[in-house]
């Protein structure tokens, strides 16, 4: 989605902070004007808090992570199909997250293409399955011009390769 709307990504996420950031202040001003100086502490601290958790968050590993957790049974059942040799069909869900929808067959490893380039295609990250565990010799091509490696487990043979 952010790739389609890429013009507006910056845009709309500095509307959400300014949003949140004079709704605390309004909250904490209103506190302290009725003189509950212990709720608008409370707020305050919240407020900082969450904004510290939302600001230092990697939001790409918890995007692919929870993708991962979420649909482990889709993904076990790709890797079956890929194994017996039958076609592999995307599940609707898959399309989403694959920027092309599909799901690359290199040998035996399968690689879903979450992020590239999108203009010369050099650069690509994305998720690979594995039958056997990585070396530093082990490659996946990412994009037409980039082949990457394996940098961290997913668990179940998936591996996110940059």
């Amino acid at each position: 989605m952010f790739q389609t709307i890429w013009w507006f990504n910056t845009l709309v996420i500095a509307v959400f902070w300014i949003w949140a950031a004079l709704w605390s202040f309004a909250a904490v001003m209103t506190y302290l004007s009725f003189r509950t100086y212990g709720r608008s502490f409370a707020i305050l601290v919240i407020a900082v808090t969450l904004g510290a958790v939302i600001w230092t968050t990697d939001w790409e590993t918890v995007y692919i992570d929870s993708q991962l957790w979420l649909h482990r049974e889709e993904f076990a059942a790709l890797v079956a199909k890929n194994e017996s040799g039958r076609p592999l069909t995307v599940p609707w869900w898959m399309e989403y997250l694959s920027i092309d929808g599909q799901v690359r067959q290199q040998g035996p490893v399968l690689y879903l293409p979450v992020f590239e380039d999108s203009w010369r295609a050099e650069t690509g990250s994305g998720i690979a399955h594995l039958p056997d565990l990585p070396d530093s010799r082990t490659l996946v091509q990412t994009a037409a011009g980039d082949m990457g490696s394996p940098v961290r487990d997913l668990g179940n043979g998936w591996w996110w390769v940059e």
